[in-house]
């Protein structure tokens, strides 16, 4: 029976709709898919991201750990060098301990350690050295008061073996800034040199480099040279132990210490100053200063290390192809100029040569066991 008219318009609609239904379900059906797969992405990109937070949080909280150990660590050393050294003035009076707690423990238990110090008075921190270092360091010190110093120790020789308390240490007589006689009889004895050097002598600014730059080559590698009490260089004019010396903060750079160690600055940098800058030098054996530092009423300066990095290269080898700017071959001429300038200063050091100011302090000397 043939279909009116009404009926096939509805059966057509109802195909239609059929249709479409299919088609929204296959469109929906591929969304979910891919909704799934999506949510499947970023739940795994999620996790994963909280896992490298996690890593990163925890690597963070155990550097955290490990600096607060650190820091407990250098409090201790800080606080056992001022245990050993209660009665000198290196710590109630100066507070030194902070600077050499945390710069002199490395050097313990280091085989024959060699200490110089410039200046001892009654022996105190000769023994403090020799607590705090160990009865195996040697430990020489150079006296400002002569043969007149009331020493702790009875026999100021090396190795003396008669009293315990006394271990390792030697004294020599001298006047700090005889540099001839630094040499003669000190470097002489120690050709050895010496790991740590502490200047606690005159505390004459010009002293201070005269010293230094006559006993900096016979510093080891990887040792340290320490000057103490530089809050001498800031009087424009004053005296002590006997020696009347004028400075202040803008004198000229011999007479004022922290200015001149200031320039040995540029000798550390001498292989990026222009083509001949590998050459430029200011005293013997300051090629290998590697680091000038200044702390509270301190000056220091560490020899460079023997030995290779990683890449089997040594601290010498380095700076391998220093940029080169504009201006690069202009530079020697400054050089020269600087030179020159530093000669004229180092003249001023003429008149702190020994026993025109004082007779405290004796010819270099020294008593062998």
């Amino acid at each position: 029976m043939p279909l009116r008219q009404h009926q096939r318009r509805e059966l057509k609609n109802n195909s239609i709709k059929s249709a479409l239904l299919c088609l929204v379900s296959y469109v929906l059906g591929c969304f979910s898919s891919s909704a799934l797969n999506s949510l499947t992405t970023s739940s795994s990109w999620s996790i994963m991201k909280q896992d490298e937070y996690q890593k990163t949080t925890n690597d963070e909280q155990a550097e955290e750990v490990s600096t607060e150990k650190n820091d407990e660590v250098t409090m201790r050393n800080i606080g056992n060098f001022q245990k050993m050294f209660v009665a000198s003035d290196k710590t109630w009076r100066h507070g030194y301990h902070w600077f050499y707690g945390r710069h002199l423990h490395s050097y313990k238990g280091k085989k024959d350690l060699a200490i110089l110090e410039i200046g001892s008075y009654q022996g105190e921190s000769a023994l403090a050295w020799r607590e705090y270092f160990g009865s195996n360091a040697n430990i020489d010190m150079i006296t400002y008061g002569g043969k007149n110093d009331h020493l702790k120790f009875d026999n100021p020789t090396i190795n003396c073996t008669h009293n315990e308390s006394c271990g390792r240490i030697h004294t020599f007589y001298c006047d700090q800034s005889d540099a001839q006689k630094l040499e003669d009889e000190v470097i002489s004895a120690r050709p050895d040199g010496w790991d740590i050097v502490i200047d606690d002598g005159s505390h004459v600014p010009a002293h201070n480099v005269i010293s230094f730059e006559v006993l900096w080559k016979n510093v080891r590698p990887g040792g340290l040279y320490v000057v103490e009490d530089t809050e001498t260089s800031y009087y424009p004019k004053s005296d002590i132990y006997g020696y009347q010396y004028e400075a202040g903060i803008s004198a000229a750079p011999p007479l004022n210490s922290m200015s001149r160690f200031r320039q040995y600055v540029d000798v550390i940098n001498r292989k990026y100053m222009g083509p001949s800058g590998h050459s430029f030098s200011l005293f013997e054996g300051d090629d290998n200063i590697m680091e000038i530092g200044f702390a509270r009423n301190v000056i220091f300066v560490r020899k460079a290390l023997k030995g290779n990095d990683n890449d089997e290269k040594s601290y010498d080898y380095y700076p391998h192809g220093p940029a080169q700017l504009s201006g690069y071959n202009l530079i020697p001429d400054t050089l020269k100029e600087a030179l020159t300038i530093f000669g004229e200063q180092s003249k001023m050091l003429d008149k702190w040569r020994p026993y025109k100011h004082s007779l405290l302090f004796p010819p270099c000397g020294h008593i062998w066991s």
